[in-house]
């Protein structure tokens, strides 16, 4: 099957190149595959209504070679010149010929599609629609490519394509980066996805953009922002205030700013234009799902009664407090980069009950003196799954303690990652946690195994005196020599037996082979353990190929 195809027209290109192609996209019909244009290279050059496709020809240097008029032998050509006239027409000539050629094979190949489609074009349109529909990704789930699924599905033959064309579903979710294209295929491509929701994500392919062409695509996008569902906006901090919308309502569910980066801008760097960035509709969004990085939370404007799911990323830590009185109902935070008070709003002196947050992530909080105001200002009883990151000295295991006390929580998942002083806190925490069913640990240094210490609580815990009694999975994320010895020994382990085991080295370390043996009889018993190097190849399954392929060398 062939590609997608174009009503084109050898009239005279930009620059008036006779061999170039003319792309329709206002009402374009779309006729046959790609194939009759093999050979092209597309150089879009936008113009109102079409687009301008160059060919090789057009692309390369046409400087004439000849004089454009030569009258060197009394007012007429030199024979030269006369036969390169000669050779020009006999190549306009052959073109003609192979454009034939292309039409017929154009023809053929329309036939050839459908007799090679056995279903789609056999299947009621209502049922090839919903095939389509399965076969496109997720709504909001955005291809930063831009070959989405609809075009691939139009490109296989003029049947899809219609086909493609008249399901709406398709065509829901929608990556503008803002490349030279004409308004009016924005505008098309939002017309096709009728009265729907949609997903939006914007995203410049370049931080060198000019403000019209800004302006010009988020007034197209205003029109329907009555129908925005999804919105994820990567702008210039100096372009958020646009996107304004119209009165016709608003169903926005999810919400998604962050600035884009400047080429030459620290990350980590805020600047003015993003401390004044205002996001504000006309018809005020009540979003379930929040998530912004470096703008200031006063100026977000939107109702906070539904939030359920925030990320905060590089904003005041005071400025994540006011989420938490703003938004009562979250069930899900995430606090990323957390700085000190920006000084806009209050710091809590008691803690604020968010009843219903189950996740909680708290990752990569460089001052310690911000992780211990979060931690001492939340109170989390319906929480499930913690995931803690800092680089935290001997203090952050009190304040972790305080938390988990205060919250009273029945926690199942905690994942950690921190550096040797916290680590060396172990005790402390993790019998705080009697409750906890999986547990995952990473390290930041590279010797010194800080696990032995568990390790020992593990094998040495009984029904008596259980250490996390609740414990299914074990998970841990080593850059040191693991002490493989002691896995025998928690298996061993009456209350253990059942215990997952979940290591992965980030390393290129190898297990010796005295040692492997060992961990692959405790597979071969039954236990669930398994070691995986960089998270993707196992490090047993290769140490038993390598076993098999030895003794089969012997034999």
């Amino acid at each position: 099957m062939g590609s997608i195809g174009v009503r084109y027209s050898r009239r005279p290109c930009s620059h008036f190149c006779r061999h170039s192609t003319l792309l329709f996209l206002h009402n374009c019909e779309f006729q046959n595959n790609i194939h009759h244009i093999d050979g092209f290279i597309f150089d879009l050059q936008c113009d109102r209504d079409i687009m301008t496709v160059l060919c090789m020809r057009c692309t390369r240097d046409t400087k004439i070679l000849r004089p454009q008029r030569c009258v060197a032998l009394n007012g007429k050509p030199c024979s030269a010149c006369t036969e390169d006239i000669e050779l020009e027409k006999a190549i306009n000539e052959l073109e003609n010929q192979i454009e034939k050629i292309h039409t017929k094979r154009r023809a053929l190949r329309t036939v050839m599609n459908e007799n090679h489609d056995p279903l789609i074009a056999k299947f009621p349109p209502e049922i090839s629609s919903q095939i389509f529909i399965h076969y496109a990704p997720p709504v909001g789930l955005f291809d930063k490519n831009d070959r989405s699924p609809p075009f691939y599905l139009g490109a296989v033959c003029q049947k899809w394509r219609q086909l493609a064309w008249r399901t709406p579903q398709l065509w829901t979710s929608l990556f503008v980066r803002f490349k030279p294209y004409p308004p009016q295929l924005l505008a098309e491509l939002l017309e096709r996805s009728a009265t729907l929701p949609l997903a939006i994500a914007l995203s410049p392919y370049s931080p060198i953009i000019d403000d019209e062409k800004y302006l010009e695509v988020i007034n197209i996008l205003n029109r329907h922002s009555s129908r925005w569902h999804v919105l994820h906006c990567t702008l210039p901090a100096h372009h958020l205030h646009r996107l304004c919308g119209s009165l016709e309502g608003n169903i926005l569910d999810r919400l998604v700013l962050r600035p884009l980066q400047e080429s030459t801008q620290n990350p980590h760097d805020r600047t003015d234009a993003q401390d004044v960035a205002t996001f504000s509709m006309k018809c005020k969004p009540s979003p379930t799902e929040l998530a912004f990085a470096k703008y200031r939370l006063a100026n977000v404007d939107i109702g906070w009664n539904r939030l359920t799911t925030a990320s905060m990323e590089d904003i005041g830590v005071d400025e994540c407090f006011e989420l938490m009185r703003r938004a009562p109902l979250l069930e899900t935070l995430a606090l990323l980069s957390i700085i000190p008070s920006s000084g806009t709003f209050s710091i809590p002196t008691s803690r604020i009950v968010l009843p219903r947050l189950h996740w909680l992530q708290i990752w990569n909080v460089t001052d310690e003196i911000v992780v211990a105001k979060i931690l001492d200002s939340m109170c989390t009883p319906s929480l499930k799954r913690w995931v803690h990151q800092i680089r935290g000295d001997l203090s952050s295991a009190s304040h972790m303690v305080s938390f988990i006390d205060q919250s009273s929580f029945s926690l199942k998942t905690f994942k950690m990652r921190g550096s040797r002083d916290l680590y060396s806190q172990f005790h402390r925490i993790f019998y705080h946690l009697s409750s906890l069913e999986s547990l995952e640990l990473r390290f930041w240094f590279l010797i010194e195994s800080p696990i032995d210490e568990l390790l020992q609580w593990l094998c040495a815990s009984d029904d008596s005196s259980p250490f996390l009694p609740h414990l299914q999975t074990l998970e841990f994320d080593v850059r040191f020599t693991f002490p493989w010895e002691s896995l025998r020994r928690i298996f061993s382990s009456s209350n253990r037996r059942s215990l997952t085991v979940k290591i992965n080295q980030t390393f290129k370390q190898t297990i010796p082979n005295e040692v492997a043996e060992k961990l692959l009889e405790l597979v071969d018993e039954g236990f669930d353990l398994s070691v995986l190097r960089d998270g993707k190849v196992d490090a047993l399954e290769e140490c038993r190929q390598k076993r098999h392929l030895s003794q089969i060398t012997h034999q």
